[in-house]
């Protein structure tokens, strides 16, 4: 026997209605994921930016720290320079160039407080080139 017309239509509409609700059961779900997605997106993003803040900090301790142990190291070629040691015998011992000795005795000069930036340069480049020449005549 034949289905009559509604029951036919009655069935109709259940499978419309189940298969909408798997659709948006589907669609809901595909929302969740997308949320879940772009919340880790956001996650991944504080993260590379904090790290990047951590990375600019030491990068500044360090350069810093670095500039103190630059520092001394000029304090020791002033201290061999104030010995009266030729700039040619400092760079040997250092294993530097002359010109870097001369370099980090003109950077470090007036750096100590009690010493001028400008006083007594003048005395310095003439022992440096008094030194030079003598160097010179005896190599």
């Amino acid at each position: 026997m034949a289905q009559r017309k509604s029951a036919t239509k009655t069935e109709a509409r259940e499978r419309a209605r189940k298969a909408a609700a798997e659709s948006m059961a589907r669609e809901e779900r595909l929302l969740e994921m997308g949320e879940e997605f772009f919340v880790a997106q956001g996650e991944a993003e504080q993260i590379m930016e904090t790290a990047e803040q951590r990375i600019a900090e030491i990068r500044a301790k360090a350069e810093q720290e670095a500039a103190q142990a630059r520092q001394a190291q000029a304090g020791v070629v002033v201290a061999m320079k104030g010995e009266r040691v030729a700039v040619a015998d400092i760079a040997q011992r250092l294993e530097l160039s002359a010109a870097a000795v001369r370099a980090l005795l003109k950077d470090n000069k007036g750096d100590d407080p009690a010493t001028p930036k400008n006083a007594g340069s003048a005395d310095v480049t003439a022992s440096a080139d008094s030194e030079l020449e003598r160097e010179t005549v005896d190599a």
